[in-house]
């Protein structure tokens, strides 16, 4: 038989006493397997409502103190005042595994396995402190200047979609140092709020990190919540036609539909495989119109676009784009090869100069005196103020809907920001995370795109098309054989 050590056995004792009254549901648990067995540092759980996101969070600030003696565990939420309401005044943190009745009330005079654990409970400044020296403790992200003070050995963010932007810029370089795992959970946020651009960066970060995990967690994985009380609220929202909230408060997924949407039609499904595309247009390379557009950034970002369009069917295909946000590189005689050798790509064998219609914003005239001077290539800047932004963009969405547009699935960026591009809540335009979308517009401009001429044009081609060789092939075209005219005209054989 197997002597186990004076650690092992405790931490056994340990999470037997967490497990006695509070044990994770079989969801809580896929959730969390990466993080406790320690291949993931930073956990992202964007959740449904009624999933149990806090008492989940909880046990694992539980978890970690108590088997990580001298560790500094913080629970943040957006505002003190909130965290003290929710997990503090009702006991949630410091009472977490006190007996409980069938409703799941703290049971009066039950049992508390977790006690023995606490050494002091300061209601002043909401922490809990256990006898191996860990200290659990609540703080509100609005006090972000404190954060840089902060040297956490676990945190968790509760509602991170409305936390002070500044909070996590001054907080996680201490939590680096110390590689102190980070869980964030709770519902995504809607497009187009205040700090809706925070969480979505953090989470596609989180989506492409090996050392992350990130989880959508429905809120029927929850067992213990009545699946006829989720689905009644479900239909209620459906009803009313907000398929987006559903999606986004019971599924746990961003959603680019609703109503501050600018984009609501598009999707990753419209983008279109890049060899597909270039399969359609290879025979056409002479006749198509070419574009290259720049929307040039020192210090921000420097985006391009390239694009050619069918001048018979007025379809526009996007093929590729720059998206370059490291300054160092966004020097002309760094940005400017990359888009030769596109061009080159994407046009074998043509003149940059005559083959080409480039176009760039006109604010940065630096940029086009810079190439000119060191590559003798001539950009024209665009006439933006002569184009309303709103009209711009109706155009990419008229585009969308009758399909005369095609975006290679090489275009990641561009999708990016479509897909994130939605109104505040007082209707503005956002004026941020839209330089491929610019790039778009100046595209469209340069080309002098009308739709309304575009759709005549379409639906007279279409007219054509319907009709005949001869007359009598015509006249067939639009009269059945029993019509009452068919005999009347002598058709000759």
């Amino acid at each position: 038989m197997i002597e186990l050590s004076k650690e092992d056995k405790l931490y056994l004792q340990i999470i037997d006493d967490l497990h006695k009254f509070w044990q994770p549901h079989s969801g809580q648990l896929k959730v969390g397997k990466s993080l406790i067995n320690g291949k993931a540092s930073v956990l992202f759980v964007q959740c449904g409502r009624k999933w149990g996101k806090t008492d989940f969070a909880v046990y694992l600030l539980w978890r970690h103190a108590l088997l990580h003696p001298g560790s500094t565990c913080y629970y943040i939420t957006p505002e003190l005042s909130h965290g003290r309401e929710i997990i503090w005044h009702n006991s949630r943190l410091q009472q977490f595994a006190r007996e409980r009745d069938s409703m799941g009330r703290i049971t009066p005079g039950g049992k508390e396995p977790l006690r023995k654990y606490i050494k002091h409970i300061s209601n002043v400044d909401s922490r809990v402190t256990f006898k191996n020296g860990s200290t659990m403790k609540i703080v509100g992200s609005e006090n972000w200047a404190a954060a840089n003070g902060l040297t956490p050995d676990f945190v968790v963010y509760d509602e991170f979609k409305v936390f002070h932007p500044q909070f996590h810029n001054e907080m996680n370089p201490n939590r680096i140092v110390r590689k102190a795992p980070l869980v964030i959970i709770g519902t995504p946020p809607k497009p187009g709020d205040r700090n809706a651009d925070q969480y979505m960066d953090f989470a596609d970060e989180c989506i492409n990190r090996d050392d992350c995990s990130h989880i959508l967690a429905s809120s029927y994985d929850n067992p213990f919540t009545p699946k006829e009380e989720i689905d009644r609220e479900i239909e209620k929202l459906k009803a009313r036609g907000e398929e987006d909230v559903v999606q986004r408060e019971y599924f746990g997924k961003v959603v680019v539909g609703g109503a501050n949407a600018i984009f609501p039609m598009f999707s990753d499904d419209n983008l279109s495989k890049h060899s597909l595309l270039i399969q359609e247009i290879k025979y056409d390379l002479k006749k198509l119109d070419w574009f290259c557009v720049a929307d040039p950034g020192s210090t921000t970002c420097f985006a391009v676009l390239f694009g050619c369009i069918n001048p018979y069917t007025k379809k526009l295909y996007i093929l590729d784009e720059i998206y370059e946000q490291r300054q160092e590189n966004t020097t002309i005689r760094r940005i400017f090869p990359r888009i030769r050798a596109k061009m080159e790509e994407f046009y074998p064998n043509s003149s940059i100069e005559d083959d080409w219609i480039k176009t760039y914003d006109e604010a940065a005239a630096w940029f086009a005196t810079e190439l000119l001077n060191q590559y003798n290539v001539y950009f024209m800047p665009t006439a933006k103020h002569l184009n309303k932004k709103d009209h711009g963009l109706s155009l990419i969405k008229d585009q969308m809907i009758h399909n005369l547009v095609a975006i290679s699935d090489r275009c990641v960026k561009l999708a990016w920001e479509i897909k994130r591009y939605a109104k505040n809540d007082r209707g503005d335009i956002p004026k941020k995370d839209d330089h491929l979308i610019d790039c778009y517009r100046y595209l469209n401009a340069s080309a002098n795109y009308n739709m309304l001429e575009v759709l005549e044009i379409l639906r007279q081609k279409t007219g054509d098309e319907r009709r005949g060789y001869s007359l009598k092939e015509d006249y067939t075209n639009f009269h059945s054989d029993n019509d009452w005219t068919w005999n009347i005209i002598p058709w000759e054989e």
